[in-house]
């Protein structure tokens, strides 16, 4: 029997005798046979002119067969005798062109045939090459010499030619080189062929030395990550904002004088000084980046317009938006580069697209699952007949878990536009503002977009999990899907109780996750959503398990993964558990001294050393704060860990005080003492 496999970012069960039905509508052809190839009789040839790229592909599956089997292929003594085939039509092609905006190009295009007489790979490009072998990954069934390779005949390329993740690398964590390359290489499982690194001012700049200083990427580390995309056929793109969100620059006294107003987010386009710098900063962005693609921005310049709106009548902030587009399009021109941009303004002024330069391709963003919302910015695209992007988002920023359904639904109806409109490209976006949240737990959605970007569909969200995890954690699949099931539950629990109402800031559960739970309002809050909160303890609990569970029998590989999984998981329950003791503790004093009249051993429910209620969130929040730490430093540089370790420590020092506090009131009074007051009003709890 084989395992259902996820080929070419195509959703395709295992074939039985009978031939089971694929799962997923495919744009290319999948056929299957009864033949198999076994594993152990895979033999290669690598002629000494084959390129670089050709040599990186054919190591690649090296590297995949000794993954299955602890065997490597043996080389072949000649091409014809090889029972790996492959042959690839044309020199270069590595990475996505700009001429390949008339959607018609066959670069990744690949046909892959497995019969009992061995493998046949049939590209256009080297891209092509590498893209089957990722194929071939998913189709290997079993493990060692028993290994086999289903007889098939798969035909195969992208429904969309740019396919893209856009990493946050200015607003939470940032990752370590090494982490950047573990996502690097999960992406190119699902034939990512873009990376977009978002930057405001984490990349060193010549000149600026403060830039970036022990806050960033030095341009040797770029360069690095950049060569290493380029092997997976991934072009890394720069995501600048090269107008708004720059606080970390403007909040410098060097140059806060550029800023447009007093609370330095925007720059000031009328200043000279102004795109003194940014020409500057465009050579040294363009110069770094190879590819022929920039995003530079531009989203939500408020500032400019509340200034314009309610302060300056002389500012008009929708013709400094175009003035200052114009400029940075025409000097990326100069470097040859196809400049993107947000059109998010557009919700502030209707006939901004048909102002921008003509050069300038359009991305729209839109996060939420909801198509009037999308359609919001697609339709004056679309009535300037305009090529686009566009970007939908994993709901993350605003959780400890994303946020799945919402995540899935936003992708889903942001790609049907996409495909329906012929969008040039799909942009998945990562981002990290809360700071908080691990990266690591929107792997499972950054595929779910890729694939729906290869094949032009979503994956069933029914199977996704399981599909996802047969694939990703072969040896601990069953464990994996069942924690990426509860963490999802757990979630939709904590939602329920937290997040509604945080008006301004990033929507979601993390926002209030760390507020006081003693005060009137969260009391309330609590006691209306009990049995919330205690699902989310209850399914965050039983993700843990699995994963626990899963740690002794996964690859050594995916250790650090589910590390930081267990640590996720263990965050949400402590969410949840600092909420309900907040409303237990209160209960239990208040039912005692003022309901019953009576001392009954309250004080040693609340504060015995070892086993009291408030000694109970203590331990738990200070075993977490160490776990954290380790997960961070796995995935993160150390930047911004001191920050949110602080976290920790505020919320130990408001159970250390509240322990002495009641501990102190006990010695003071005698051992039948009743209090008169409630415990919220006596004891006062904060921070």
């Amino acid at each position: 029997m084989l395992p259902r496999l996820l080929i070419a970012c195509l959703f395709v069960t295992s074939v039985f005798a009978q031939n089971a039905p694929v799962l997923f509508p495919k744009p290319q052809m999948v056929r299957y046979s009864e033949e198999k190839f076994p594993v152990s009789l895979l033999t290669v040839a690598v002629p000494t002119a084959a390129n670089a790229e050709v040599r990186f592909a054919l190591q690649e599956l090296k590297s995949i067969v000794g993954e299955h089997t602890e065997m490597g292929i043996r080389n072949a003594p000649s091409s014809a005798s090889a029972t790996f085939q492959w042959v690839v039509r044309k020199e270069g092609g590595a990475l996505p062109e700009v001429s390949e905006r008339d959607g018609k190009s066959n670069r990744e295009h690949y046909r892959l045939t497995v019969s009992a007489k061995g493998v046949r790979i049939e590209a256009q490009t080297s891209a092509g090459l590498y893209y089957a072998v990722q194929t071939l990954r998913q189709l290997i069934a079993g493990e060692g010499k028993t290994a086999f390779i289903p007889g098939v005949v798969i035909e195969d390329q992208p429904a969309l030619t740019y396919r893209g993740v856009m990493m946050d690398f200015a607003h939470g964590g940032l990752l370590t080189i090494a982490e950047i390359k573990r996502q690097i290489d999960f992406l190119a499982r699902w034939k990512t062929n873009q990376y977009y690194f978002y930057n405001e001012v984490s990349i060193e700049l010549k000149g600026f030395p403060n830039i970036a200083y022990r806050s960033g990427y030095t341009q040797a580390q770029v360069r690095e990550i950049i060569a290493y995309g380029r092997q997976r056929h991934m072009d890394v793109v720069p995501f600048l904002n090269l107008y708004g969100h720059l606080h970390e620059l403007l909040r410098n006294e060097q140059y806060a004088g550029l800023a447009i107003g007093q609370y330095g987010h925007e720059l000031d386009p009328r200043k000279p000084e102004t795109n003194a710098l940014l020409k500057d900063w465009i050579g040294q962005y363009a110069n770094l980046f190879p590819g022929p693609f920039i995003h530079v921005g531009f989203d939500e310049t408020w500032e400019t317009k509340r200034i314009a709106d309610d302060k300056d009548a002389r500012i008009n902030s929708e013709d400094l938006w175009v003035q200052q587009l114009t400029f940075v399009q025409a000097e990326l021109k100069k470097y040859g580069k196809a400049v993107l941009a947000w059109t998010d303004m557009n919700n502030y002024y209707p006939d901004i697209i048909q102002k921008i330069p003509a050069e300038v391709i359009p991305v729209l963003w839109e996060y939420k699952p909801d198509t009037v919302e999308i359609n919001r910015y697609l339709n004056p695209i679309l009535k300037e007949q305009k090529p686009f992007f566009i970007q939908p988002a994993v709901s993350g920023w605003g959780h400890i878990y994303p946020d799945a359904n919402y995540t899935y639904d936003n992708i889903d109806l942001c790609l049907q536009a996409g495909v329906k409109h012929k969008a040039l490209g799909f942009i998945h976006s990562v981002w990290t503002d809360p700071v908080e949240p691990f990266v690591r737990a929107s792997w499972l959605f950054m595929a779910y977009g890729c694939i729906g970007a290869w094949q032009g569909q979503v994956p069933d969200k029914k199977h996704f999990t399981e599909m996802y995890s047969r694939v990703m954690y072969p040896q601990v699949a069953g464990e994996m899907q069942k924690a990426f099931d509860d963490l999802e539950a757990s979630n939709e629990a904590l939602d329920k109780c937290l997040g509604r109402n945080t008006n301004g800031m990033p929507r979601g559960t993390i926002i209030e996750s760390w507020s006081n739970p003693f005060l009137p309002y969260y009391l309330k809050n609590t006691g209306e959503h009990v049995t919330d909160f205690r699902n989310a303890r209850r399914l965050s609990e039983s993700a843990q398990a699995e994963l626990v569970t899963a740690l002794a029998r996964c690859s050594p590989k995916d250790t650090a993964f589910i590390h930081s999984m267990i640590v996720t998981a263990r965050l949400m329950r402590y969410s949840a558990t600092r909420f309900l003791w907040a409303k237990t503790i209160c209960d239990r004093w208040n039912e005692s001294m003022l309901e019953r009249k009576k001392n009954d051993f309250v004080a040693y429910d609340l504060v015995y050393p070892c086993h009291g209620l408030l000694v109970d969130v203590m331990d738990e929040a200070g075993e977490l704060k160490t776990a954290y730490s380790e997960a961070w430093r796995s995935e993160y540089m150390p930047y911004r860990l001191n920050t949110m370790l602080g976290r920790f420590d505020v919320e130990n020092g408001l159970w250390q005080k509240l322990s002495l506090k009641v501990i102190g009131y006990r010695i003071e009074n005698k051992p039948d003492h009743v209090a008169d007051q409630s415990f919220e009003t006596l004891f006062k709890p904060d921070f």
